[in-house]
């Protein structure tokens, strides 16, 4: 019980970051995928070829503790990586070997075309527009995936919250039980040193599981900021380097542009990394969300998820729910025969008695409280005549208080009534002591048969899952269109600037060419070579 309160939440947490917080441990890994698990969680979804068995299709199912499953999930997002990969090696080289090229053999080729300027301008504008849209959708699509992503991580941490309230409520009413009773009659002294026990049992794991949750919200928080600003930049810096590219291109700046093109490179294999990287993530996700909507249908079935959240522990729960029960039925049990023992009783006057036998009570009998347990701790109803609760006790018991000369209200009566004011408030917090016992046995039930966790599953699957999938799968469509659109940028930025820089120095040639001789009319020519005439005296 007290394993399942701390691991639930915290499996939660780490569903939604598997791909980026979760490392496998290597000596708790099966040898084989679905060795020990009967039944196999979205078996359908995780059919991938998994690289570490021969490329032969992954049958084990939902399990983040298999290397086999990580395996066949990252080949999933294999071709992405690969194009990664691809373009930074060859366009790298292509690079390098232009550099190489343009500093040996500075030839400056003078022939261009016209076409091939025009529709490379073309392009140029048709692909700056299309990486604008892949910017714009994959701005939105991260900020919706973040505040999805957020919701959840929230609504995890409340439950977690929540677990450790209810843990650390139970442990306070098992150490008040300690202390409750009325006068000198108490529990015995053997019953409070096993309080003792389960309360640091159960301490002890509200405090782990509030550290644990605290520590890894905080850094499942830190990591979805980090993606986030990553997102943010590849966005601004590719639209950025999208519109420095057409406008350098168009003027026929092309160092400017070189530059450009060498940011590019890089920039554009950072965003086809960062693509794979979610299309991994979208593709866990969605794992993540089946296998728990199986195991919600399916809780009693042993699946992978056994090894992470093992959520039925008999022994504990029986223990600390028998413990608990025992204890209310003991408290109720005391007070009860202190009220039919002493506070009912009529003593004769004469006798010899003083308090806390005795302290001249009178009046109508108080009723006495309602035992939820029978001695053999199975439940039962109330009788008639008990109160039940401690609302119903504090009104009940409020008409028998008297009023006593002693300040402290514990001495004798000196008015009509049962109980003194100092024993009215002894009995009133026993009362609300075994009312919070009666009220958190069925929340230790609740933890210890996965209930709880059942239905923190459930509400993310219903609730978060769609939202997940769907943003994650916007964020890797959005990185997939940038990283495409800038990969052509780059290249008819190259292409485009060549081409006007071709046609430049095409014009410069023509305008330092010499200007050809110059050819008069025939009849100036015949004018100018026929013999001088005088002229008329």
């Amino acid at each position: 019980m007290i394993m399942a309160s701390r691991a639930a939440p915290l499996v939660l947490l780490l569903f939604f970051v598997a791909a980026s917080m979760f490392a496998v441990d290597a000596s708790a890994v099966a040898a084989a995928p679905g060795v020990n698990s009967p039944f196999v969680l979205a078996a359908a979804r995780t059919q991938r070829k998994d690289p570490l068995d021969g490329l032969r299709y992954y049958t084990g199912g939902w399990n983040i503790s298999s290397e086999h499953y990580w395996a066949s999930v990252g080949f999933s997002a294999a071709p992405v990586f690969a194009a990664a990969g691809v373009w930074f090696a060859v366009f790298g080289a292509a690079l390098f070997l232009a550099g190489c090229c343009y500093c040996c053999c500075p030839s400056r080729s003078t022939s261009y075309s016209r076409a091939a300027l025009v529709v490379s301008l073309l392009l140029l504008l048709a692909f700056t527009a299309a990486a604008a849209i892949g910017c714009a959708i994959l701005y939105d699509g991260q900020g919706r995936f973040h505040g999805s992503t957020a919701a959840t991580v929230d609504y995890v941490v409340k439950q977690s919250g929540d677990t450790v309230d209810n843990l650390r409520a139970f442990s306070g009413f098992l150490e008040a039980a300690k202390a409750a009773g009325v006068g000198p009659v108490s529990l015995p002294d053997d019953l409070k040193g096993r309080i003792d026990g389960v309360v640091r049992r159960v301490s002890s794991a509200s405090d782990e599981l509030a550290a644990r949750t605290a520590s890894n919200s905080a850094k499942i928080r830190d990591a979805l900021d980090t993606i986030r600003k990553i997102l943010i930049v590849l966005a601004a810096g590719m639209l950025i380097l999208a519109f420095a590219g057409l406008v350098f291109s168009a003027c026929g700046l092309e160092s400017l542009v070189y530059v450009l093109v060498f940011l590019g490179w890089i920039l554009v294999a950072a965003t086809f990394v960062m693509c794979g990287t979610f299309l991994l993530l979208h593709n866990v996700v969605g794992d993540t969300c089946v296998a728990m909507g199986e195991w919600v249908r399916r809780p009693q079935e042993h699946t992978a998820l056994d090894d992470i959240l093992p959520c039925v522990d008999t022994a504990a729960a029986t223990e600390a729910l028998g413990r608990s029960k025992e204890v209310n039925y003991r408290l109720v049990d005391v007070l009860n025969g202190v009220i039919s023992n002493v506070t009912n009783r009529d003593f004769p006057p004469q006798a010899p008695l003083s308090p806390p036998l005795y302290y001249n009570q009178s009046g109508p009998p108080v009723p006495p409280l309602c035992n939820p347990y029978t001695p053999d701790l199975r439940d039962r109803a109330c009788a008639p005549g008990e109160v039940a609760g401690p609302d119903a006790a504090r009104q009940a018991w409020g008409g028998s208080v008297c009023r006593t000369a002693d300040a402290g209200g514990s001495g004798v009566c000196a008015t009509a009534g049962r109980l003194t004011p100092s024993m009215y408030a002894q009995m009133v917090g026993a009362a609300n002591v075994s009312y919070g016992l009666s009220r958190y046995g069925p929340v230790l039930v609740d933890l210890a048969d996965c209930a709880f966790v059942r239905r923190a599953f459930q509400a993310v699957g219903e609730d978060h899952c769609p939202g997940l999938r769907r943003y994650s799968e916007q964020v890797y469509r959005g990185l997939l269109a940038v990283a495409a659109a800038g990969l052509l940028l780059v290249l008819l930025w190259v292409v485009h600037s060549r081409e006007r820089r071709k046609r430049s120095d095409a014009r410069e040639v023509e305008l330092m060419a010499p200007p050809p001789p110059f050819r008069y009319p025939l009849e100036e020519k015949a004018l100018l070579h026929s013999p001088r005439r005088r002229p008329y005296m």
